[in-house]
């Protein structure tokens, strides 16, 4: 079969829009991975999770990866955004559910692993504390080894009732 300058041309032409075709699919995201699943919280954060829902009075709540645009606000457009993408950990809620306090879990990836993540994280938290300092929100942070006695005492306090927490098997004195 002897190729004309008319079928090299349509074969050219042919495979020029299936580059220019496949080019506009990908980005599309039809050639991207799919999106997938997964946790929120790894092992740990959902054993706090637990221990601060068991640990709050009745009608409080708690809840996980909250973004702190979502509960503070600013009038400067800037101070706003400096805040905006970052997440609390876990945030409380009074029986009114109003935030009562924001917990943040300092767990053993907190800091990363080199010089410049540990000062990353430190500035991120230097601007946490500030807002939720500016903002009158309690700030409870816990080192990536606590216990229930610690997690009960600091809710006990934030509550104010020096108790939060009766165990279905004791009655409340």
């Amino acid at each position: 079969m002897e190729m004309t300058p008319v079928s090299f041309g349509g074969i050219a032409l042919g495979s020029f829009l299936l580059v220019i075709i496949a080019a506009w699919l990908s980005r599309k995201g039809n050639f991207a991975p799919p999106f997938e699943r997964r946790p929120l919280m790894n092992q740990t954060e959902l054993r706090l999770f637990n221990t601060l829902r068991g640990e709050l009075p009745a009608g409080w709540s708690v809840m996980c990866q909250v973004s702190y645009g979502a509960f503070l606000r600013n009038k400067s457009f800037k101070r706003y955004m400096s805040i905006n993408s970052k997440r609390a950990d876990f945030v409380v809620l009074d029986a009114d559910l109003n935030v009562a306090a924001v917990v943040a879990y300092q767990g053993g990836g907190h800091y990363g692993n080199s010089r410049d993540s540990r000062a990353r994280a430190e500035k991120s938290d230097a601007v946490k504390r500030q807002a939720l300092r500016e903002a009158g929100i309690a700030l409870i942070e816990l080192p990536a080894k606590f216990d229930r006695e610690t997690v009960a005492q600091r809710v006990a306090e934030l509550a104010g009732t020096g108790s939060c927490h009766v165990a279905p098997d004791r009655p409340a004195a």
